[in-house]
């Protein structure tokens, strides 16, 4: 355990899940495609870029079809959101869309941009004073004031787990001196990345125009969830940081469903309430990931999460459904 992090997660260990990577070229293939100083910003942004494209020139796996937007299934229920898509990671398959590129404010959401840079960008253990700017920043936050240390690990649960917008500028300003210059690199990433629908305007979502839609929602997400210590944080139901001895997480879904690994909620007026979500279970003796993105919620998160529920427990259902009647 660290030292400065206590942490109170799900029992159950879940293996570590190579199959995500299945998923890097579905997603590009059927979308279509750090320091304060700016020399080091364009450094990172070049190596980010050469990085990416190798993502893209993995071959389809042998066995696997890489399926188009359209081949996606409905759903045999209602939901109360107005898009949405769930991926099978484990495969690659793409079983559900409903207006996947409609864009709509993302809200908190966009810290899931704001996670990825700086898992990328910032060594973990260091530490970063916070300003007067980040300490300024309300809406969902945890306890900061000026000149405070966090480690950066901390910083990162906070912002995942308690969604703290506080949090989210102390790293853009971390990560790139600025959240002017942060917000640029988000964009530029959302471009490399092929997350064509979306635009970035803050680091935490509380601006409308930080807007995308789900199909790119899932793509960051994709992204996110290869990182270990990222799925390690989201399924983290509570944790003690400086100044703040009990932190909860806010993703009431992780607390109904023992198999669900995160992800992120968001929720402003305009946005509706936001969720991405993944759980993994075992089919058939073989261990399944699921990926899923609800927006524009209008009835409240626990609606929400029931329409999560019954989206996962569709999607596995069919493929276990699926498995069985294969010779």
């Amino acid at each position: 355990m660290l030292p400065d992090l206590k942490l109170r997660s799900a029992k159950s260990k879940r293996p570590t899940p190579w199959p995500l990577l299945l998923i890097s070229f579905a997603l590009l293939a059927a979308a279509g495609l750090s320091t304060h100083k700016a020399p080091t910003v364009h450094r990172d942004l070049t190596h980010r870029t050469h990085r990416i494209k190798s993502v893209q020139k993995l071959p389809a796996p042998a066995g696997v079809s890489l399926p188009k937007m359209t081949a996606a299934r409905t759903l045999p229920f209602a939901i109360g959101e107005n898009s949405g898509v769930l991926w099978n990671l484990s495969s690659g398959q793409l079983m559900w869309t409903h207006n996947p590129n409609l864009v709509q404010p993302y809200a908190s959401t966009t810290k899931l941009m704001t996670i990825y840079l700086a898992l990328h960008d910032l060594p973990l253990s260091q530490s970063v004073s916070i300003s007067p700017l980040a300490a300024a920043t309300t809406g969902s936050d945890i306890r900061m004031t000026v000149g405070n240390r966090f480690t950066v690990r901390q910083l990162l649960y906070a912002l995942m787990m308690d969604s703290a917008n506080n949090s989210a500028v102390a790293l853009a300003q971390a990560d790139s001196g600025s959240v002017p210059a942060f917000v640029a690199k988000m964009n530029h990433e959302a471009s490399l990345l092929g997350m064509s629908n979306t635009h970035y305007a803050d680091p935490d979502g509380l601006s409308p125009r930080s807007s995308g839609s789900a199909w790119d929602l899932s793509i960051i997400a994709r992204a996110d969830m290869l990182n270990p210590l990222f799925r390690q944080i989201v399924r983290t139901k509570e944790a003690s940081l400086p100044h703040n001895p009990i932190v909860r997480n806010l993703n009431g879904l992780l607390f109904m469903d023992p198999t669900v690994i995160g992800i992120k909620t968001g929720w402003t007026t305009k946005a509706g309430f936001n969720l991405v979500f993944a759980a993994t279970r075992h089919v058939a003796g073989q261990s399944v990931t699921l990926l899923g993105v609800i927006m524009h919620g209008q009835h409240g998160f626990l609606p929400e999460y029931q329409d999560a529920e019954k989206i996962l427990n569709w999607g596995f259902s069919h493929i276990k459904s699926a498995t069985a009647i294969t010779p």
